[in-house]
């Protein structure tokens, strides 16, 4: 009798075992604004919004809007990403995500042909680079080439000084870029 109800307390006690839901599963991302504002002497300079969007989301159909990033040369500008998951309605604010959950991702910035030189990346809680601001610094030369965003997932991962192999990766943009 003993044995019987200790076989029906395991059973009940794993068909009742619920399923663990990892609070850091990737992000899905249909929708990147990259908003840059040139510094100027004395205040700031026009907001400029530059946009990636692909609301079937990757392998699906061709993105409905990939902007030309422009950029004068010489000039720095203020840079914050707004990401969005427009694929469900109401729209979630994936940048508020990333934010609460910073610890576990982090933005890399890098252009061809030495174009724009990025820096002053905003951090996390524990002191580490994440990105949602940057300050970007476009050539003294005029050139065209492009411009990737990487947006990595990195749960208990991130360190210090990560390279871009380290974690999943979330999203990956190649923008074109154009210094005039």
């Amino acid at each position: 009798m003993l044995c019987a109800f200790l076989l029906i307390a395991v059973f009940g006690f794993i068909s009742c075992k619920k399923e663990k839901v990892d609070p850091n599963e990737g992000e899905v991302i249909t929708t990147v604004r990259v908003k840059l504002t040139e510094k100027v002497l004395g205040g700031t300079g026009a907001l400029t919004v530059f946009e990636f969007k692909d609301l079937d989301g990757e392998g699906g159909a061709a993105p409905s809007k990939f902007d030309e990033i422009t950029l004068q040369k010489g000039k720095i500008y203020d840079c914050v990403l707004e990401l969005l998951n427009e694929s469900v309605s109401p729209a979630d604010n994936i940048t508020a995500e990333i934010i609460k959950e910073a610890n576990d991702h982090q933005f890399y910035f890098s252009s061809t042909n030495g174009l724009v030189v990025f820096s002053n990346l905003n951090l996390d809680g524990k002191g580490f680079p994440l990105g949602i601001s940057s300050i970007w610094t476009a050539s003294s030369s005029a050139g065209t080439g492009t411009l990737n965003i990487t947006l990595k997932h990195k749960p208990g991962a991130k360190t210090a000084n990560d390279n871009i192999n380290v974690g999943e990766t979330d999203i990956s943009l190649d923008f074109k870029v154009k210094v005039l």
